[in-house]
Order: structure tokens, then sequence, then C-alpha cells
């Protein structure tokens, strides 16, 4: 997907209603309310990982004997999905929390048990701090953000076909493009801009490792192709039958799915490529907090309250519904913080989907009116 056609846009009905709260919202208020939550607990997260991790893998197993097109099959297939899906969801937590030595151990667990054998391996979300810059959230700069309420609908539709073919992003990029690289210095200059980020816009350019991480990087990448390598050997000689590649497709564009989904949730994208304060990129993003259960399984690891996220991005996972609690007790009723509730998934993508529409016609309109001859 693309910016094209997102800079100078009809503003939105609600915005000013938005604008109002903003002005009167205190983060130092806030953040006072949630002072003791702010510490993580690494054997939550060890517990919550590990767990997920074994659910995911004896379920994946379980769909060969129990039959990929028997109801138990379906059962085990969805269970190893949405355990995955939650596995990758502590990528996440680990880009916040980066620089704290506590969580150097679980970063090397988590790459080596989940990252690398999905090919999604932690450099290629370096890029994450981006999105909480204040300067470049919402811009071109922001490789997680598309100005989508100000965008014509192909472009929605856009980022729910692409999971179709995420699956084959990690073979080309560490299967082929990797080892090329090894052998054609240029190319690496390539792939780190162009490739190696998860994004979901297309024209974003990442940057260059740091002399720090360029070994750390290369090591992620070949360990990677190793895999892949690995994997293909297996499949070859035939004691990994090829039905398991089919349902490891499967999986992965069933997981890259619900992720597009709930990123589509995740904010209201009526950004116009301006800088964003806190106040601000918490009132474009969205809180899901009723329906906790399901919402897990779609926005699991404190996704589901993501304007608290964008808020106050330094708080672990797991103190999100104290916090939750705290702040919604705590701040006036009016609160720009309570505007940011939705009441569910399918209530912020058909809100979403609106404004998209209601931009697309309103830019017709103006079209329409604008003298013959003349440009926007």
């Amino acid at each position: 997907m693309t910016r094209t056609g997102a800079a100078g846009s009809p503003a939105l009905p609600w915005e000013s209603r938005l604008r109002d709260a903003m002005e009167t919202f205190s983060v130092k208020e806030a953040h006072d309310l949630l002072r003791g939550l702010f510490k993580p607990r690494m054997a939550v997260y060890w517990a919550d990982f590990l767990l997920s991790w074994t659910l995911a893998a004896a379920a994946f197993w379980a769909v060969g004997p129990l039959g990929g097109f028997t109801v138990p099959g379906v059962a085990a297939f969805l269970v190893s999905a949405f355990a995955s899906f939650r596995c990758f969801a502590f990528i996440h937590e680990i880009a916040h929390f980066r620089g704290k030595k506590a969580f150097g151990p679980f970063r090397i667990g988590w790459n080596a048990l989940f990252g690398i054998p999905l090919m999604i391996p932690i450099f290629l979300y370096e890029c994450h701090g981006e999105h909480h810059n204040r300067k470049w959230y919402g811009t071109p700069q922001d490789a997680e953000y598309l100005p989508l309420a100000r965008m014509a609908p192909s472009n929605i539709v856009g980022l729910l076909i692409t999971p179709l073919f995420l699956p084959f992003y990690g073979p080309y990029r560490f299967g082929v493009l990797t080892p090329l690289s090894w052998f054609v210095p240029r190319l690496r200059t390539h792939l780190y801009s162009n490739v190696s980020a998860l994004k979901i816009d297309f024209d974003y350019r990442g940057r260059q490792p740091t002399a720090e991480e360029r070994w750390n990087w290369r090591l992620q990448e070949a360990l990677c192709a190793l895999w892949i390598a690995a994997a293909a050997t297996l499949l070859a000689v035939g004691v990994v039958p090829l039905g398991r590649l089919v349902q490891w497709y499967a999986m992965f564009a069933f997981v890259a799915l619900v992720n597009s989904l709930r990123l589509l949730a995740a904010h209201r994208y009526i950004g116009d490529e301006d800088e964003m304060s806190i106040v601000e990129q918490m009132m474009d993003t969205v809180n899901h907090p009723r329906a906790r259960p399901l919402a897990e399984l779609w926005a699991p690891v404190g996704l589901r309250l993501h304007a608290l996220h964008h808020l106050m991005p330094g708080l672990p996972y797991h103190s999100y519904p104290a916090a939750h609690a705290r702040l919604v007790a705590g701040l006036p009723e009016g609160s720009a913080y309570r505007l940011t509730e939705s009441s569910g998934l399918f209530a912020s993508l058909g809100r979403l989907w609106k404004e998209s529409r209601s931009h697309q016609r309103a830019g017709t309109l103006l079209d329409r009116a604008r003298p013959e001859g003349t440009t926007a």
C-alpha cells in the first residue's frame, strides 16, 4: 500500500470533538494514576510465551493424525494458529524493552524458538520505535501507518489480500536474497532498505544496521537461511510430508490475516502526515476493552488496549488491565482517553471503511466542483 492521495484531504466530521478533548487531557495526570505498574515481570513473560509456544506446537502436530479436514483437525488448526499469533505478538513487547537487561534472555529465547523458525527474526521489527516517535508517527517514516481514513477503500482491501502472499516473504527474503547478498555486497543495501521491516507502507525505506547491529542482524539472517535449507532437505527426502508445508502456509496466512484485521482496527488512521504529540497519537488509536476473552484471540498480549499503549508505551502488557481500570476510574468521564474506546473489532473496521468511503465521495465532489483546467 502507498500514501497516494492522502494529503490535502477533507476534514473528518468528528476531528473537532477530538481536538477539544485533547486540549484538556493531561499526560502527567494519567501517568500519576499508573504508579507502580511499569516494571516488567519476566516470570509472566516466560510463562505466557512458553505455554503459548507449547500449545501452538502440539496443536500443529495434532492436525496430522486428526486429519486436516475433520472437525477435530480444524479445531486443532485454529488452536495452533491463535497460539502462534500470541507468540508472534511478543515481538512487540521485545521491541519496547530492548534496552532492559532482563529482556536479553527472553529476546534470545523468543528468536530461537519462534522468530527464526517462522522467518520473522527480531531485527525485522527494529523499525517499531519510529511508530512511537513524535516526529515520525503517521509520516512516511512510519512503516506501520497509512492514513487509510483519507485514502480509497481499495487500500483497505489490499491489506486484507496481502496475507495470501506473506508466507512467501521469509523463504524469498532469507532463502534467496540473503545467500545472494553474500556474493553481491550491493544487494545488502537494497535488502535493508526495502525488505527488512514489518510494514504496511510499501513505500517505507528502512535504515542500514549500525556497526553494533551489523553482525547480529547477519547472524539472524544466516540462521533463517540455514533453517530454510534444513526444512527443504527434510521435505525433499520425505521426512516431512508435503502436507505439512501446505498446513504451514495456511497457518501463516491465517495469522497474517488476523493480524491485518487487528492492524486495521488498532488506529483511526486520520493522520495527515504531520507530527503528532503523544495525546494526538492516543486519540488516533483505539482501545477495545469489551469481550476480553475474544479480543485476546485477535489482539493478544495487550494489543487490544492500543490507545493505552500509545499513551504509555513503557507499560508492560501484563499491567494493561489494571492500568485501564485506573484511568477509567480516575480520569473525568469526558476524558479524551474514553473517546478511544470501541465496542469491538467489527465496529472499528466498519467505522474505518465508512470514513474511507466518505473521504472518497468528498474527494470526488471536490474534483467535480473544481473549475476545468485547475489542479489540487
